[in-house]
């Protein structure tokens, strides 16, 4: 079965899970839409999105130790095809109705090689096992994370009628208006979660050695629940089925970090604040880059400038710059462009 679909190998799965974050930018999600709005502005209408990043990283910017025959190095990673389509979460490029999107036009002919002979829009099954593994990661370890640092409470959630399950069960289904069609299910979901989870209002969790055993044993039982949940159909249109009730808890565990830390409001000045770092950053090397002052890039984004013929190419450069930076390092630039300690 999985042969007729081109065969599956651990190590080009691995190897998507590893690069599939590699296109976020400093501050995540935040920054990912304010480069895509800075982007945008510059004229450039595939904006910037993580995914397409990632892509871009892995057969443009990336280095290798892969040379052609001249001698002259190979750009990026030199992947397989197989392992590039295994990259590819959204196997398309840009258009008005993408909401995402896998690569950009200035990969467009990478992109074609890629996916030479695939089915239009059809992920691989590599990709999908990629997404599926990616939506156990954020779900369940994100979640205990936050738990662990007392950002969410799911053990107060356990309290029926309460005020923190009813606030989860309002914002969710405030975010989800969807969901509304399939309430029922979707609170049977909560109430499945909340009844496994192994910490009471009135036992909370203590970082022990026992109470960190038994969120281990959780993960573990979920995982292994998600895990059985996903079947190979090579008849099915995405070539995987999960099972639908498996879906439901996924998209229910995700809520709590919706919730309690994306939309949490004493995050709103600290997001503001990322904003007008990210796009301070950004205009101020692009319009050095413009003026051919590149000196205030690092050492390979002033090569790529260098040889930059557009402007359209001095601004993918420009996101390039700033998405690679890390958080701390995008900060500590900004301070120094508005000539404040660091």
């Amino acid at each position: 079965m999985v042969k007729s679909l081109g065969g599956l190998d651990p190590d080009t799965a691995e190897a998507a899970g590893l690069a599939h974050d590699l296109g976020h930018p400093p501050f995540g999600h935040i920054a990912e839409e304010e480069l895509d709005s800075l982007v945008r502005e510059q004229g450039l209408d595939d904006g910037y999105e993580g995914n397409a990043q990632s892509f871009r990283i892995v057969v443009r910017l990336a280095s290798s130790d892969a040379r052609y025959e001249s001698d002259l190095p190979v750009e990026g990673l030199n992947l397989t095809r197989r392992t590039l389509d295994g990259i590819l979460k959204y196997p398309w490029a840009w258009s008005e109705n993408s909401k995402k999107w896998g690569s950009y036009r200035s990969e467009q002919e990478v992109f074609e090689w890629v996916r030479l002979g695939r089915s239009p829009a059809i992920r691989s099954a590599t990709a999908e096992i990629m997404d599926w593994a990616d939506d156990i990661t954020f779900a369940i370890h994100d979640l205990l994370d936050f738990f662990r640092a007392g950002r969410i409470p799911i053990d107060r959630c356990k309290v029926e009628d309460g005020a923190e399950r009813t606030r989860l069960l309002n914002g969710m289904f405030k975010r989800k208006p969807d969901w509304a069609r399939d309430q029922k299910a979707y609170q049977d979901a909560v109430d499945s979660l909340l009844s496994w989870f192994p910490f009471e209002p009135d036992r909370r969790f203590t970082d022990s050695g026992e109470d960190r055993a038994k969120l281990y044993d959780f993960s573990s039982a979920l995982i292994r629940y998600f895990v059985d949940s996903f079947h190979i159909r090579p008849t099915s249109a995405s070539l995987v089925d999960i099972e639908p009730q498996a879906r439901q808890v996924v998209e229910v565990l995700k809520q709590f970090i919706w919730e309690y830390v994306i939309e949490n409001p004493e995050l709103a000045v600290l997001q503001n604040g990322q904003r007008e770092a990210v796009r301070t950053v950004f205009s101020r090397l692009l319009e050095s880059s413009k003026e051919g002052r590149y000196y205030l890039f690092p050492p390979s984004s002033q090569d790529a400038l260098a040889s930059s013929t557009s402007d359209a190419q001095r601004v993918r450069i420009t996101a390039d710059c700033v998405s690679g930076m890390t958080e701390r390092e995008l900060m500590r630039f900004y301070r120094c462009l508005l000539g404040l300690p660091v």
